[in-house]
């Protein structure tokens, strides 16, 4: 009959008595094991005849999982005595696509607090819970030059740095809404919405977007309907003003047209103590003009000497008292006469076809009359005008009122008289008598100067 050999050996969950186990003899326990008791463990005795753990049921339960499982994975005999995880090596993998890595130690799933990393899934696993990125101190999350941050279960939309060709972040895919107030600041060079650039307090066409910028109230029209409204003031600036409009209303009790002030903006930085100035446009700047901004004098001795067209530089006198930067703008005070009518052209059409189409003017002529004697700056009216450098000619044309009052001095006051023209065409108030006779009227004739008057005496002369 074969011989039985036991150790020491224990149905409670406790290690054997410091002093009881001889030194290098066996003792186990076979109750339910814990990691905070001393079930299931194998125990042997050390120099000091205390008990140490060499291992038992408790370790191979937690090891017993097969090679990389976690998802699936539990202790062999007791579930809340957890596992120990073995790592898989027999998958190779390219982590962050800096090459590949052979036998790449790794689990189905990991989970750390309330964190759950499976597959490329990295979840939160609490209720509700979220997932903050929170680097140490000055450190920042970094999304590498051309990864994506992807939004959607379909990938509808990405954020991502385009270093490779246009060196911009870049969003593509679906379009974005901001349910909250958004504010961007640009930089010194703005940004830019499409064709659209806006930089401070400047709207402007983006360079190969053209030179025409739309305001349309109309929802996705581009027509003539629905309304803009300019709250405040609104300056423009250019060569032409063109209204389309059918009708158009003014609270303004006067007009002023043929303004002698006007601004431009500059478009190249200056340097103090220069006498030169690049601006936008050079329309309307003649010579004994004067600028004024903050850099430039504005006493008058920022006189312009001359200007180029092409280029449109300003050279003036004196020179800036201090630096002048880009979208400063520069009051012009127009000193030139630059003898040319101011008024109103209208056109119209007098029958049918545009063979037929009129220019008509009214309004104040800077030179004599054509065809009179009238003298330079009276007021006038030219149904069929031409028009060519804002100087106005054609033949003059009818005028239909109720009444015409004379300046006093310009007639005689003495009573009713008459009008008449003298030698140059200008019509005259004269001849006037406050009664008539008590037998006739007065007779009309004239005195020796060809000047009518009222007499009450016809004498023959002389002989």
């Amino acid at each position: 009959m074969a011989s039985i050999i036991r150790v020491k050996r224990s149905s409670s969950a406790t290690a054997p008595t410091n002093g009881t186990l001889n030194y290098g003899e066996l003792a186990a326990s076979f109750g339910g094991g814990t990691q905070a008791n001393n079930g299931e463990r194998l125990f042997i005795g050390n120099a000091s005849s205390n008990p140490v753990i060499i291992g038992g049921e408790y370790y191979t339960d937690l090891i017993a999982n097969a090679p990389g499982v976690v998802a699936a994975g539990a202790n062999a005999s007791t579930a809340s005595n957890g596992f120990i995880p073995i790592m898989d090596r027999e998958s190779s993998g390219n982590p962050g696509g800096g090459g590949l890595v052979n036998n790449l130690p790794r689990v189905d799933q990991w989970s750390v607090d309330n964190l759950t990393l499976d597959g490329n899934v990295l979840s939160s696993n609490d209720t509700d819970g979220d997932i903050i990125l929170r680097p140490n101190g000055a450190g920042r999350v970094i999304i590498e030059d051309e990864n994506e941050l992807t939004f959607g279960t379909s990938e509808d939309s990405r954020v991502y740095y385009n270093e490779t060709s246009s060196d911009k972040v870049q969003v593509d895919g679906a379009g974005w809404v901001f349910n909250t107030t958004v504010e961007l600041n640009g930089g010194t060079g703005g940004f830019s919405v499409d064709n659209i650039g806006i930089k401070s307090n400047q709207i402007f066409s983006k360079s190969g977007g053209g030179n025409t910028i739309y305001i349309d109230p109309y929802p996705d029209g581009l027509s003539s309907d629905g309304l803009v409204i300019v709250k405040g003031s609104l300056q423009v600036d250019g060569t032409t003003t063109t209204v389309n409009s059918t009708s158009a209303t003014l609270n303004d009790p006067i007009m002023s047209i043929g303004d002698v002030t006007s601004t431009v903006t500059v478009m190249a930085a200056v340097a103090s103590g220069v006498s030169t100035v690049t601006v936008d446009s050079i329309a309307g700047i003649n010579t004994s003009d004067t600028l004024a901004c903050t850099g430039i004098d504005a006493s008058g001795i920022a006189t312009v000497a001359s200007y180029d067209t092409g280029t449109k530089v300003v050279t003036f006198t004196g020179t800036t008292t201090a630096g002048i930067s880009t979208t400063t703008q520069i009051t012009v005070t127009h000193a030139f006469d630059t003898n040319t009518d101011r008024g109103i052209s209208f056109q119209y059409n007098t029958s049918t076809g545009a063979s037929n189409n009129k220019t008509g003017f009214i309004g104040y002529n800077d030179s004599a009359g054509e065809n009179s004697n009238a003298p330079a700056r009276s007021f006038t009216y030219i149904p069929e005008a031409t028009i060519t450098g804002n100087v106005v000619t054609g033949t003059r044309g009818v005028l239909d009122i109720g009444e015409i009052y004379f300046q006093t001095g310009n007639f005689d006051a003495t009573g009713n008289g008459i009008v008449y023209f003298d030698t140059s065409g200008k019509m005259v108030g004269a001849a006037a008598t406050s009664s008539g006779i008590t037998t006739s009227n007065y007779v009309l004739t004239t005195d020796a100067s060809g000047i009518p008057k009222w007499t009450t005496t016809l004498d023959g002369g002389t002989y």
